[in-house]
């Protein structure tokens, strides 16, 4: 029991960590986020639709970004996939 909400606090940690990241490195990001919190009924858009519009900035940020550090991408995958294989084992 201690363990899941151990490892499931850990995953909230890490997604929340990446958000941090993305929305200090990429100005798109930071607006979203900063539309998302600052007036929630601006405009007539609903909420679904502004984390909508955060999801795909989000997306396009990870993609560019990922696309201009590539060795670093495939080492950090690398790197993931055997703590994964340690992890099980």
């Amino acid at each position: 029991m201690v363990r899941g909400l151990r490892e499931g606090v850990g995953s909230i940690v890490s997604v929340a960590i990446v958000l941090m990241v993305l929305v200090s490195m990429d100005p798109r990001v930071k607006t979203r986020v900063a539309d998302l919190f600052h007036d929630p009924v601006a405009g007539g858009m609903t909420a679904g639709s502004r984390l909508d519009e955060l999801g795909q900035a989000l997306w396009l940020a990870a993609r560019d970004q990922s696309v201009e550090h590539a060795p670093l991408v495939v080492f950090f995958a690398a790197g993931a996939v055997l703590v994964l294989f340690m992890l099980r084992s």
